[in-house]
């Protein structure tokens, strides 16, 4: 779905604000108000008709957080818009500013190969089939009304890489908990390149940080990448409030997007003189013939993760009842199925101990081994 303006410039002086958000919220509309004034542009955006996130720009990029809750127009002199738009947009448009960008800052950028739908509508392996047989590249995500949860990179249809809670996973298996009622998901093609180097973005590493006040600046800084033949990502917070990203390949500059709000796309969008723009440049070992995994999605209730000290308490017990060759099995296991340290659930947990145990060949220490991490699941 694209963009469509439910409604478009009406004048604060005639119309009832608070009447549009009722209407919104009875509705169950995804978008965003756009109540504009002389020096600042404010923005508050709506999830199935829920308030989710506002924000208020000036004209020199300056951002402030704003609530909608006993919101109040600043005056009479403006006008008011509301933009109906699929929730990964709303996302893409809160997400703007995080720092260090993630995979998540790209997501919206591409063709649509699937426009974001709510995931109970469709059946997941079916999707998975439709793109390996298509051999797109790009990549799927997923997300709920607040944020992303998911994301998955594929070369020619294959699916090579994972983003999930924070985590990177190339590993042969990975397994997905998705929550189909609560979940929207959409499918983006994109150059070939793309997948690779957002898969690759666990290796980013900070260069340099400044600022840059002039076009011919930015050249001279693209020259110095290009004889270092560096691969790197340039993360560009532009003066007047937008972010362009440049990805280079050994020095070659192969993709430049720009994120604006809700879009994210290509652009030849320069610098303007005499502005202050700040950058971060990170460096990125970038894997060019990843190996394809397999991905299983299940569907379980909502579950908290557990402390990662409670998932460290069980390898510290198996490590004590196994010997030096803990270790080496643990983040074996571990990898096999899917699991990390840091994203582990409880019913998780309990298939992991019934795995350590079995692998412990004296019954004394295994039987033990389980005594000591009863107390940790209980």
């Amino acid at each position: 779905m694209q963009k469509i303006a439910l409604y478009k410039d009406l004048s604060l002086e005639t119309v009832d604000l608070k009447n549009l958000m009722q209407e919104v919220a009875h509705k169950k509309l995804s978008g965003y108000f756009k109540i504009s004034y002389w020096n600042s542009d404010d923005y508050l955006l709506y999830t199935e008709g829920d308030f989710l996130w506002g924000v208020s720009i000036d004209r020199d990029g300056t951002r402030r957080e704003i609530t909608a809750q006993n919101y109040e127009p600043k005056n009479t002199e403006g006008s008011v818009s509301f933009y109906q738009v699929p929730v990964v947009n709303l996302l893409i448009f809160k997400h703007q500013y995080n720092a260090p960008p993630s995979p998540y800052n790209f997501a919206g950028y591409g063709q649509e190969f699937l426009a974001c739908v709510k995931l109970s509508h469709i059946d997941i392996y079916k999707l998975m089939e439709q793109i390996k047989r298509s051999h797109i590249d790009g990549y799927l995500i997923m997300c709920n009304r607040e944020r992303f949860t998911f994301m998955l990179m594929f070369q020619k249809g294959l699916p090579i890489c994972s983003y999930h809670h924070n985590l990177y996973t190339s590993s042969n298996l990975q397994k997905v908990e998705i929550q189909r009622d609560d979940s929207y998901v959409a499918v983006y093609v994109t150059e070939p390149e793309l997948p690779l180097i957002i898969s690759s973005m666990s290796t980013l590493k900070k260069e340099r940080e400044g600022t840059v006040a002039s076009e011919e600046e930015l050249t001279l800084f693209r020259k110095e990448i290009s004889n270092r033949k560096l691969s790197a990502l340039l993360d560009l917070f532009l003066y007047s409030g937008e972010r362009l990203y440049e990805f280079f390949y050994r020095g070659a500059s192969l993709l430049k997007l720009l994120h604006n709000m809700d879009q994210i796309d290509t652009t030849s969008h320069g610098i303007a003189p005499g502005t202050k723009n700040n950058f971060s440049l990170y460096s990125l070992d970038v894997k060019e013939s990843p190996s394809p995994i397999q991905v299983e999605f299940y569907e379980g209730t909502e579950q908290e993760y557990l402390e990662e000290e409670k998932v460290n308490a069980v390898k510290t017990h198996f490590i004590e009842e196994i010997g030096p060759i803990g270790p080496l099995l643990w983040n074996k296991i571990l990898k096999d199925r899917g699991y990390t340290e840091r994203s582990m659930k409880k019913e998780d947990l309990k298939k992991l101990i019934d795995v350590l145990y079995r692998e412990i060949p004296d019954s004394m220490h295994a039987n033990r081994f389980l005594e000591k991490v009863r107390r940790v699941v209980e």
